[in-house]
């Protein structure tokens, strides 16, 4: 593994790395030198040299709806924009948007989407053209194609850099916090059916969105397989809780399972997103009988 500073040229790709400033969470953001127009990836990062790149209207590729991947959106308002099938409707529809993120309540809806405009600038965007698994992303004379990698969100891609031998495998992001899957469309599931997949990538280097690193295939196997074991960590934690006695699952978001305990206090927004990961694992040890559920309480078989 090597550790970067800002950003790393690699063939005819550049990195830029993110970061994290307070509750600000940024994405890396690749730029594409080709020769006939650059292509940015997650406009994202805190970097001058990324933001000057608006002047030159490169295509913009986003690979997923999330705000601290399209930070920078805003900014390439005279580009054109391209995003996976399933996800694009959510960048170019704040409603939509909000529907992908599960909110019923619309008072909650409403506050959240403009907290996530206050932090992130989010902007609706018309999507000029979409990709799948597969595909090369915009024409194969850019040598990017996409890699479906659902879970996070139902659209949620990597993409490989032919020419630099790299993959960025996007939010399977190795962080210590582990995966995420909060949203409507999200799934538990997919998203380790995805960890597997990345494990066989023909690629010799691979990024991810939130760490300043770019990993070996020999470093990264063992990092999924860390990675992936937070979700058993929390379905553990979440039997345990269930093994002491009965729970509802406002008693289960208050116990830290997911997000620490301490981060939960007063914040409506990860008590949110707590339940809504706790509701999918409980979905999910439901279908392998493994608890009940009689009214609102929840309890071991």
């Amino acid at each position: 593994m090597s550790k970067m500073n800002s950003s790393k040229r690699m063939e005819n790709i550049t990195i830029f790395f993110g970061g994290k400033e307070g509750p600000v969470l940024y994405a890396n953001t690749i730029v594409v030198n080709a020769a006939s127009k650059k292509i940015i990836l997650d406009p994202s990062a805190d970097s001058e040299e990324v933001k000057r790149l608006s002047a030159e209207r490169p295509f913009v590729v986003n690979s997923h709806y999330h705000g601290d991947h399209r930070r920078l959106n805003y900014l390439f308002d005279k580009s054109e924009f391209f995003a996976p099938e399933p996800d694009a409707p959510m960048l170019s529809d704040n409603k939509k948007f909000i529907d992908a993120i599960g909110v019923d309540d619309k008072e909650i809806g409403f506050q959240w989407i403009n907290a996530i405009k206050d932090m992130y600038n989010i902007t609706e965007h018309h999507i000029t053209g979409t990709f799948k698994d597969g595909d090369y992303v915009i024409d194969k004379s850019y040598g990017i194609y996409a890699i479906g990698l659902p879970g996070h969100t139902l659209g949620h891609s990597g993409f490989i850099f032919k020419d630099a031998d790299i993959a960025i495998i996007t939010d399977i992001d190795l962080t210590s916090f582990g995966p995420w899957y909060g949203n409507e469309t999200s799934d538990i599931d997919a998203f380790l059916e995805s960890i597997e997949k990345v494990k066989h990538l023909d690629v010799k280097y691979v990024l991810t969105s939130h760490v300043n690193a770019i990993y070996t295939k020999e470093e990264l196997i063992p990092l999924l397989d860390k990675f992936a074991a937070h979700i058993k960590s929390r379905e553990d934690k979440l039997m345990n809780c269930l093994h002491k006695h009965p729970m509802t699952l406002e008693d289960l978001s208050k116990k830290g399972i997911i997000y620490p305990k301490k981060w939960l206090d007063n914040n409506n927004f990860l008590i949110f997103f707590e339940k809504k990961m706790l509701e999918k694992h409980i979905i999910r040890l439901k279908a392998k009988l493994l608890i009940k559920e009689q009214g609102a309480v929840l309890s071991i078989l």
